[in-house]
């Protein structure tokens, strides 16, 4: 078993045992690279993920963390039903390819600790592993301007103003125009958070918005630069204003 994998193991272990939060695991969970599916191949040799039904028809697909979580799988549901194959995947693709199909995502199925997910939360995993992905390229010196476009979800804190409302922006010690955008739902909190903290006199008022509109606002603003997640969880990313102008040409 790898470190990775190691790490990753302990990390659910800690979400169970209330230590770690959920989002912290999920960017872990697609994060991981070495994901080990149950597929069948069919007639034409193309291979699908494998889904397994338990005696109340509940369908089950199966995630391993490693190769000891896919053998242990394997020896727990049994190869009448799991079959002997499997892929390697990466988690950003396979959380963003994840079906309805499914009753339940089962992770590490018979390998504790084990960690399952229903299938009203599968939406909520994909859009995660879209989050993950701008985070990613964010961290890039080149990021996917049209990733960035296409997001369907950044988030803003606008405070009200005598002509309306404004874009809060992130602090600067060196007194920058800073446009505070984050990529997610904890990102934003932790701002919110800050703030409350610093007491800055204003009721914040939050805002999801589409990459699109969001860049198409920011390449008409008087700023300094833009600044990704700036009170956490995640790192910092800081790009100058020519970023929005980018992303809106590509």
């Amino acid at each position: 078993m790898t470190g990775i994998a190691t790490a990753l193991r302990d990390a659910i272990q800690q979400t169970l045992d209330g230590k770690l939060g959920g989002s912290a695991l999920l960017r872990q969970l697609i994060a991981h690279d070495e994901w080990r599916v149950p597929i069948t191949i069919d007639d034409g040799g193309t291979s699908h993920y494998l889904y397994v039904k338990n005696s109340d028809g509940q369908r089950f697909q199966f995630l391993c963390t490693d190769e000891p979580a896919y053998q242990a799988s394997h020896a727990a549901v049994g190869e009448a039903l799991m079959g002997n194959r499997y892929m390697t995947a990466r988690g950003i693709d396979l959380f963003a390819d994840l079906s309805d199909d499914a009753d339940v995502i089962a992770v590490n199925w018979g390998s504790p600790p084990e960690i399952f997910f229903k299938q009203e939360q599968i939406p909520s995993l994909r859009e995660w592993a879209q989050t993950v992905r701008v985070e990613q390229t964010l961290a890039t010196p080149k990021p996917d301007l049209r990733l960035l476009k296409a997001f369907a979800r950044f988030y803003i804190v606008l405070q009200k103003v005598e002509e309306g409302f404004a874009l809060t922006l992130a602090p600067d010690r060196h007194g920058r125009k800073l446009a505070a955008v984050f990529t997610a739902e904890d990102t934003l909190q932790a701002f919110l958070t800050d703030t409350r903290n610093g007491e800055l006199g204003f009721e914040p008022v939050t805002r999801a918005i589409p990459g699109e509109h969001l860049f198409d606002d920011l390449r008409e603003m008087p700023l300094d630069g833009i600044a990704f997640n700036c009170s956490g969880p995640v790192r910092t990313r800081l790009f100058t204003p020519e970023l929005a102008k980018a992303v809106m040409s590509a």
